[in-house]
């Protein structure tokens, strides 16, 4: 029997070894090669906080639990699922300023992308990105996106992104 999905980390769970010196804290803006913006600041070993400026869901800033893989250093995969029910995984090459991306949409979310929009603690926000995960006519139906992008700044701090509780929670 396989087991249960997750959506948060156990809080007793140790960072992986080499994130506080590589990641911790640690702010990335990029544009990818459709020049759509990005921007994401890691929080912590448990999150992941992320804003779009530019391409078709520009507008959407959010938080999520996220999975921080180390495959060598200055390299990580990092993965997360939205509660649209679309997931992400990247994988973050800091020595070469390099992010590849697999980003596959649920229906909802690439469909109704305008109600995806904003910050999901804004009031009624979590309902309506939790409502787009359901709009499928089939369970298969996904935008998949491959994507890379080039890192165009890395500095320390949330920059203008807004800081996060770790009492919220992401799905």
């Amino acid at each position: 029997m396989s087991n249960p999905p997750t959506s948060a980390h156990d809080e007793s769970s140790p960072a992986p070894p080499h994130f506080e010196e590589e990641l911790l804290d640690k702010h990335f803006e990029y544009t990818y090669s459709s020049g759509w913006t990005y921007q994401f600041w890691v929080k912590n070993h448990q999150r992941i906080v992320y804003g779009i400026s530019g391409g078709p869901m520009s507008g959407r800033n959010n938080f999520q639990t996220a999975h921080y893989q180390r495959v060598r250093p200055n390299l990580w995969q990092i993965s997360w699922l939205e509660e649209t029910n679309t997931v992400v995984s990247m994988v973050l090459d800091i020595d070469e300023k390099r992010i590849t991306t697999f980003m596959s949409f649920s229906h909802g979310h690439w469909a109704r992308n305008d109600e995806a929009k904003g910050y999901k603690r804004d009031e009624g926000k979590l309902d309506k990105w939790r409502e787009l995960s359901v709009d499928t006519p089939q369970a298969w139906e996904r935008t998949q996106i491959p994507e890379q992008a080039h890192i165009d700044k890395i500095y320390n701090g949330r920059g203008d992104l807004e800081d996060i509780d770790m009492s919220w929670p992401t799905l």
